[in-house]
């Protein structure tokens, strides 16, 4: 997970959410069906049962005398043969009656069943036996009472469909009493739910794509590239590798504003490592000249027959001394004016680590942004939720997708403060960068102050120079005197 890119980790997590949505799409819609079935099968258990409560009035007035049960059972066939049920004007449904052996007792739409055996001949697209399976049912029947699936056309219609058949037994009649429901119904209602469904999916997961994408897009410009990559290269610049490699980053992004960083301490220590391989060779000259003035000065002592001959090449050797010591004196000047160089540009560092710590500052309002449009979302979730809980059953399918939602935005939220964390590790790297600038910036002040001193060191050596050169002057004067006394 950690070597994924920052925006591979983004669209993850919209991937991830997408198909948890899905999921949980898809087992909504089954609920949904399982309910949607419940309801059905109680809607037609009420009615059956209503029915055979019309049926067992009818019983009970014959079994107290009240009137014949020939005339009690044709009542109750002609009672049932008017009632209704189901549809949107309760008359789309309706009831009939079989005997326990499959003879037709009443059927509303097929007056000439009654009283026919009818096992083996009503029989659906299938060749399966409709009043063989009814009769079946009961039979295997413990309390009377039995569901049977069926297939079954509509009135006016020849293709077989799905069909739910409730019967309940009539005890003393040997009589069936039942009804139907078309099924077909709710696979429709199931494909429309899903199609709704997936609609919203889609556009939460646009939502959540263009979202993520937009934010992705822009941390990345304002880092200049991958957090990772970023924090690896401030680890090598902070230890001191002003070798370390920079991609090309967008102008302005905290790469960016590291790699001007880098490119500026490079020249720096560059011009630096110059100027004091010049101090070094004009100190060397120095030394050598001074050597030399020695050495030619006992010369003149030990051998005053000499002296002479010697004052001149002194004289000489005291010159070349002087022009040495003017020239290491224009080097150390010239170095000293680099090494100021040097102090601003560390100054002009510093100014552009602090435009990244801002840049940082940046990202993380930017975060908190975000941050924001989550919890804003959760909320949205939430009334979502409650909006889908007072619809009812109606509502359930979106209420499952509001929670998935809402469970989106913490997670979004999540990689939010993850990036945060990211962008606090980048701001800790720019501060440990800016102290080394502060750092530079300080040794250069020192190199600035050593290099005055050797200047003013090099003065005091030239103007001692030109002293000793008129000191020769003289002595070589005092020489010539003393050399014409001997003479004479």
């Amino acid at each position: 997970m950690s070597k994924l890119s920052f925006k591979m980790k983004i669209m993850l997590m919209i991937g991830t959410a997408l198909a948890a949505l899905l999921i949980m799409a898809i087992l909504s819609l089954l609920q949904e069906r399982r309910l949607i079935s419940e309801s059905r099968k109680e809607l037609l258990t009420t009615a059956v049962q209503s029915a055979h409560s019309i049926v067992a009035a009818y019983q009970a007035k014959a079994a107290s005398g009240a009137m014949p049960q020939e005339e009690a059972q044709k009542a109750a066939k002609e009672a049932l043969r008017l009632a209704r049920y189901g549809g949107p004007e309760g008359k789309t449904e309706y009831f009939y009656i079989w005997t326990t052996e499959g003879l037709g007792v009443m059927h509303p739409f097929k007056p000439e069943w009654d009283g026919q055996d009818m096992l083996g001949k009503v029989k659906d697209g299938s060749g399966v036996d409709i009043i063989g399976l009814l009769v079946n049912g009961m039979r295997s029947s413990k309390d009377g009472k039995a569901f049977v699936p069926t297939m079954f056309a509509r009135p006016g219609q020849t293709t077989p469909l799905p069909k739910l058949q409730y019967i309940v037994r009539v005890e003393g009649w040997n009589w069936m009493v039942g009804s139907g429901l078309y099924t077909d119904d709710v696979d429709a209602l199931l494909r429309k739910a899903l199609w709704s469904s997936l609609a919203l999916v889609v556009v939460v997961f646009l939502v959540v794509g263009a979202i993520g994408l937009i934010v992705s897009r822009s941390v990345l410009r304002q880092i200049g590239g991958e957090p990772t990559e970023a924090i690896a290269i401030m680890q090598e610049v902070a230890e001191g590798n002003l070798d370390a490699q920079i991609p090309t980053a967008h102008p302005g992004s905290m790469l960016d504003g590291l790699a001007h960083m880098v490119t500026s301490l490079r020249k720096l220590v560059t011009e630096v490592r110059s100027a004091t391989d010049s101090i070094a060779t004009a100190s060397g000259e120095i030394a050598q000249g001074n050597n030399d003035l020695a050495h030619r000065t006992e010369d003149t002592a030990s051998n005053l027959q000499t002296t002479a001959s010697s004052m001149e090449e002194l004289t000489s050797t005291v010159k070349q001394t002087s022009d040495s010591a003017q020239t290491a004196n224009q080097m150390a000047t010239s170095a000293a004016a680099v090494a100021a160089r040097g102090g601003e540009v560390v100054s002009r560092v510093v100014s552009t680590m602090q435009d990244i710590n801002a840049s940082s500052n940046k990202i993380s309002d930017i975060i908190g942004v975000i941050d924001g449009i989550a919890f804003q979302t959760n909320i949205l979730a939430l009334n979502a939720a409650v909006e889908a809980a007072r619809a009812g059953e109606q509502g359930r399918g979106f209420a499952v997708v509001a929670s998935e939602v809402r469970s989106l935005a913490q997670r979004s939220a999540a990689a939010a403060k993850e990036i945060k964390t990211l962008i606090d590790a980048s701001v800790e790297k720019v501060a440990s960068g800016t102290q080394l600038v502060g750092n530079a910036g300080a040794t250069m002040t020192e190199i600035v102050d050593s290099v005055q001193r050797v200047t003013d060191i090099i003065g005091e050596i030239r103007s001692a120079t030109s002293e000793q050169s008129q000191g020769i002057a003289q002595v070589n004067t005092a020489v010539n005197q003393l050399d014409q006394m001997t003479q004479q």
